[in-house]
């Protein structure tokens, strides 16, 4: 409601929002990531860490939920931990050529070009013409993010 931020200082406007967020959220793992990666990104790392640690501790954790939470570790400039998600992604969708694309093409971004080329020529070699993953790749080449 409007009452969560009128009149409200920034902090305070953007937990009652967020709070709310997570309520809303319930269960659903990508809605909590979403409210996971504002905190997070947003400067409180540690409540953005605890959202995520309780999407991936919970039993059914998808390879898509690892995916997010990598881009929020890349997005932030966090590329150690990025990889570790991204790899663990790919442990349990070992078969998503996007997937691998998109973590090449970070890898890519973030100067690892051997693990790119391999993650692209795997997700190639299993999909030769898809447009999306020629596009990803090749623009991080170029320094351009996949989208």
């Amino acid at each position: 409601t409007p009452a969560l931020i009128q009149g409200k200082a920034a902090k305070e406007a953007a937990t009652g929002l967020l709070d709310g967020a997570m309520q809303l959220a319930g269960t659903g793992s990508w809605e909590r990531i979403a409210v996971g990666r504002a905190w997070y990104l947003g400067g409180d790392t540690v409540k953005g860490q605890q959202i995520f640690d309780g999407v991936t501790g919970g039993k059914k954790v998808a390879g898509s939920d690892w995916f997010r939470i990598a881009r929020v570790y890349a997005e932030a400039g966090e590329w150690d931990k990025a990889q570790t998600a991204f790899d663990k992604a790919l442990s349990i969708d070992a078969d998503d050529d996007s997937g691998m694309i998109e973590y090449g093409a970070m890898a890519n971004l973030n100067k690892d070009r051997a693990k790119a080329d391999q993650l692209f020529e795997k997700a190639m070699t299993k999909k030769p013409r898809d447009f999306w993953n020629m596009v990803n790749a090749g623009g991080s080449y170029l320094g351009v993010r996949p989208q």
